[in-house]
């Protein structure tokens, strides 16, 4: 076979070029410290940095219900326990209320219980950004509105929002309210609904039906026979217990509290599963790293050679590659 200078130039250019690729290739990788680029650098490679990445930003996303479940429920805790205060000292005013009072004693107390009720319609509109902890699915509408009288008295307590749950998913599956919930409603905190029944309704303006809960009706209650005079102190606390307005407080009291429970234990759940995603994130991530990471010393020992290789394929270049036309314009 014949050998001509055409052939030689052609395979050396070829071989020239290769070595600019490689080098070319090999300052792409340095430049980000990325393995791979492309599919075709290495397919199986590839195909794991593929699963590792959808699996870090679903992990992630877990991550971040967990934290804005975390959020809410911790709210929602701090909220529970101004109402379980609060609560507390609605009791104590109506055991001080069958005790023997002068009358301004029961106004006084009576004026107490007035602001509880103010006090505890603020907390059940406890928000968390722009959103409503107390209000079920209708999260963006105030729980709690009062209804008040011609003298500004508040005579009901009005529950504007639902009995549906908010779910935040912390790991693969549908929604499970019973599992993924992160609220609690205005009737889990304050007790069963009820509809009140305007007592005028040809009042002008007309008086409308109230969506009220059993808490605020209870306390409403309480006020209201301390303002009379005198107040029917058997209604406060009489036997049997449940048909007394203390009692009645007392199973509104002991509700909230089991409420409150649950929540503390669903929050020692959703930290323990915030520290399990996030170590399955570590865990995740140097595998990532590690499938598609360049081995950077190796990578610039790579690029020297390269470098040497093209240097010397010029030197030789300038020998084998025939004179033309510039070489005698010089």
């Amino acid at each position: 076979m014949r050998i001509t200078n055409n052939m030689i130039t052609g395979n050396y250019l070829y071989s020239l070029n290769k070595s600019l690729e490689r080098q070319n290739d090999i300052q792409e990788k340095l430049s980000d410290g990325k393995a791979i680029h492309r599919a075709s650098d290495d397919p199986i490679k590839a195909i794991r940095a593929l699963r590792f990445n959808t699996s870090v930003g679903t992990n992630e996303q877990y991550t971040q219900n967990v934290k804005d479940a975390i959020s809410w429920m911790d709210t929602t805790d701090g909220a529970l326990q101004d109402i379980s205060d609060i609560t507390a000292r609605a009791k104590e005013l109506a055991i001080k209320a069958v005790g023997p009072n002068p009358t301004e004693g029961f106004q006084a107390i009576a004026s107490e219980v007035d602001g509880i009720i103010n006090q505890l319609v603020q907390i059940g509109n406890t928000k968390i950004g722009d959103r409503y902890v107390f209000s079920g699915q209708k999260d963006k509408t105030e729980a709690f509105t009062t209804v008040k009288d011609a003298s500004g008295k508040v005579t009901a307590v009005e529950y504007k929002g639902d009995n549906n749950k908010i779910s935040m998913s912390i790991q693969p599956g549908l929604a499970d309210a019973t599992r993924d919930s992160v609220n609690l409603t205005g009737t889990e905190v304050f007790g069963a609904t009820s509809i009140l029944i305007p007592a005028d309704p040809s009042a002008i303006p007309p008086q409308e039906e109230v969506t009220t809960t059993e808490l605020f009706k209870n306390l409403i209650a309480l006020r209201d026979e301390l303002m009379k005079d005198p107040p029917d102190l058997t209604k406060i606390s009489s036997e049997p217990a449940a048909d007394s307005i203390m009692g009645k407080m007392d199973v509104d009291r002991n509700s909230m509290l089991l409420q409150q429970t649950q929540m503390g234990a669903r929050m020692a759940t959703y930290e323990m599963s915030l520290s399990l995603l996030e170590n399955n994130n570590t865990i995740i991530t140097n595998d990532l790293a590690a499938n598609e990471d360049l081995d950077i010393p190796k990578a610039i020992i790579d690029a020297k050679s390269a470098e040497n290789v093209y240097n010397m394929a010029l030197s030789v270049g300038a020998r084998i590659m025939p004179m033309s036309l510039v070489d005698f314009l010089k």
